[in-house]
């Protein structure tokens, strides 16, 4: 597994009066909070699931055997991943819950020409001046009155008003098998010898993040700790350090990373 890093090339001003078609670049159906994020962003739709991932799991998400899907999402998530991706604003409650419609002819200020996310009762949709993009316009960015919902109540509204600097976010994306018996699964290869020949494990797992170890004489798997900590601990040896880095296995591991 692989961590993907995205970042948005420059930190414009809000882009008003527009959305973005979505780019599903997954296998699964278009639901609602991805597909909002991704129409005001214009990232792709896995990109999107990534950010609400982030939001949900932190990046602990990349342990997990399997990617966790994203289908409904809650409001602070898709808050949360369009912060992650640089879009912040305000919120702004509406206690009469107008329609669809009825908000939509009377917004004023910012709200009538930046990007927005509008919440429904059951959904959300993306607004931006005068164009729309919703589930049941299947990503397509249409204009407001060809907006089906138009009937539905409005409760609150996010109204996207400043960019600022966007977080990584991590994918995980299958390794090729040129990356399986390149100089990559070498390296992983001496880090696993290392690993054994520093704790004397008889099993080892070893995640994007984490190693777990089994011990002699252990039943279960032990956490031996951040992968990141135990790698600068073999490539630059503490006498502090869990692990000391003075066996053949960690001077080659060593070597192999050009210390």
């Amino acid at each position: 597994m692989t961590n993907i890093i995205y970042l948005a090339s420059a930190i414009g001003a809000i882009k008003t009066y527009h959305l973005h078609d979505v780019d599903n670049d997954t296998k699964s159906r278009l639901y609602y909070g991805p597909g909002v994020i991704a129409s005001i962003t214009g990232v792709s739709l896995s990109k999107a699931k990534d950010a609400i991932r982030q939001v949900r799991y932190g990046s602990r998400w990349l342990d997990f055997p399997r990617t966790p899907p994203i289908k409904r999402t809650y409001d602070e998530e898709v808050e949360g991943a369009l912060r992650l991706l640089g879009y912040v604003g305000y919120w702004r409650r509406l206690p009469d819950q107008p329609t669809l419609a009825a908000y939509l002819n009377g917004r004023t200020g910012v709200e009538r020409d930046h990007p927005c996310v509008v919440f429904l009762r059951a959904y959300c949709v993306a607004v931006s001046g005068g164009v729309f993009c919703d589930i049941f316009s299947r990503g397509v960015v249409i204009d407001i009155d060809e907006a089906e919902g138009r009937r539905k109540k409005v409760s609150h509204v996010l109204v996207l008003t400043k960019r600022i600097a966007p977080s990584t976010i991590a994918s995980r994306e299958p390794a090729s098998k040129a990356k399986k018996t390149g100089a990559n699964s070498k390296r992983d290869q001496l880090f696993r010898e290392a690993i054994k020949a520093e704790t004397g494990a008889t099993r080892i797992r070893i995640t994007p993040n984490e190693v777990f170890v089994i011990l002699p004489g252990q039943g279960g798997w032990y956490w031996l700790g951040g992968r990141d900590s135990l790698e600068e601990q073999i490539l630059e040896p503490q006498r502090d350090g869990h692990l000391r880095g003075n066996t053949t296995e960690a001077a080659a591991y060593r070597s192999a990373m050009g210390y």
